[in-house]
């Protein structure tokens, strides 16, 4: 039971009343924090080559090993092109409105890391085969106009979804290269993870943010060119993701493309700077998970997280990334990426920044 400054109610009849603006008063919140977890797709890190042709064309190694650690945290909510505040989010009782675009519950800070081990393994010269077995851990912490429930924190963490690709080149000269690829991401991330959230006593079904994979087979697409000139690399991608069927909760995450160009020059030997830049769309949610809604049927969704049609958009995001060649084969890549243009089903958060660093070798 939580009590705080008021007569105490059952969690669920208080969430009711907040979501209709039934009135209840309840004491001014504390200062808000930074943002929500956008969305989690843990086979974004997927799309990284393992390890890059120029670094192979001289070998006859044919198994290549990296790790990845990756952090992503969100910050500032938009509803398509326009930033808004947690307070315009924030549904409030005798102050505000209720409307689609408020809620009783906002999620603000999330941190998401993503610990990833890839394996590849050059069946031939032309084609390889890569697999990548992520680990997830995540946090978010929330705000609410709940009692009890005014600041509070859930987080999730365990193995996400397994994936399997074959990509293979279909044609090459002496200084260019077109690849495809095709492979599978298998549900082996958990879709049941549960945490104390307002919507009833001890634990429930956390949403669709928490989770740590999708639940479906999904079917990841790519092609990209890759041009060598003499002091740099230049290259453009396209990848598209399709989701397959409704998990076992209802639901299919969206479907999700990406194209993007970049550029790196190798002038030096030490180091190998460059940039990208990538558009990115995704759809919204389809189906729902039903046990993440409350007893309303106009406000049926207690927080942006818990609404499908919230998710999905537009985004553009410049990348700055740098590899090192290291001692007896080896390697270590790092890059930075920050998003220069979203449109967002909303209110949504967004991404602040997002960090990551590989180190592989080849055997």
């Amino acid at each position: 039971m939580r009590m705080r400054g008021m007569i105490w109610l059952p969690v669920p009849l208080r969430l009711m009343g907040f979501c209709l603006g039934g009135g209840l008063q309840v004491t001014a919140l504390a200062q808000t924090v930074p943002t929500d977890l956008l969305d989690l797709s843990i086979d974004e890190l997927f799309d990284a080559n393992v390890v890059s042709e120029a670094d192979r064309t001289a070998t006859q190694n044919r198994w290549h090993l990296s790790y990845t650690y990756a952090i992503s945290e969100y910050d500032e909510y938009y509803l398509g092109t326009h930033s808004v505040s947690y307070d315009e989010v924030l549904f409030t009782p005798g102050v505000d409105t209720r409307t689609e675009n408020n809620y009783p519950v906002v999620p603000t800070e999330i941190t998401q890391e993503v610990h990833a081990i890839r394996v590849a393994y050059d069946l031939t010269q032309a084609t390889t085969l890569r697999a990548q077995l992520p680990f997830v851990m995540q946090s978010t912490d929330h705000i609410s106009i709940i009692p009890g429930y005014d600041a509070f924190n859930i987080s999730s963490e365990g193995v996400g979804d397994i994936a399997l690709v074959v990509d293979s080149t279909v044609s090459q000269s002496l200084n260019s290269l077109w690849k495809i690829g095709a492979g599978v991401s298998m549900p082996t991330g958990s879709i049941d993870e549960e945490g104390d959230t307002p919507r009833a006593p001890g634990n429930q079904q956390l949403p669709y943010t928490m989770q740590l994979g999708s639940g479906t087979w999904d079917f990841p697409l790519f092609v990209s060119f890759r041009k060598y000139e003499a002091q740099w690399d230049w290259g453009v991608d396209g990848s598209f993701t399709l989701r397959t069927g409704e998990n076992d909760r209802d639901y299919r995450l969206g479907n999700k493309a990406s194209l993007g160009g970049w550029l790196m020059w190798k002038g030096a030997s030490a180091f190998k700077p460059g940039v990208r830049l990538d558009y990115r769309w995704r759809d919204d949610i389809d189906g729902e998970d039903a046990s993440l809604r409350v007893p309303i049927p106009a406000f049926p969704y207690p927080a942006p997280v818990t609404n499908p049609g919230a998710f999905g958009g537009e985004q553009v995001d410049l990348t700055a990334f740098v590899r090192v060649p290291l001692a007896k084969g080896w390697y270590a890549e790092a890059s930075y990426a920050q998003p220069i243009y979203l449109d967002l089903n909303g209110p949504q958060s967004s991404e602040k920044y997002h960090f990551s660093i590989e180190i592989g070798t080849s055997f």
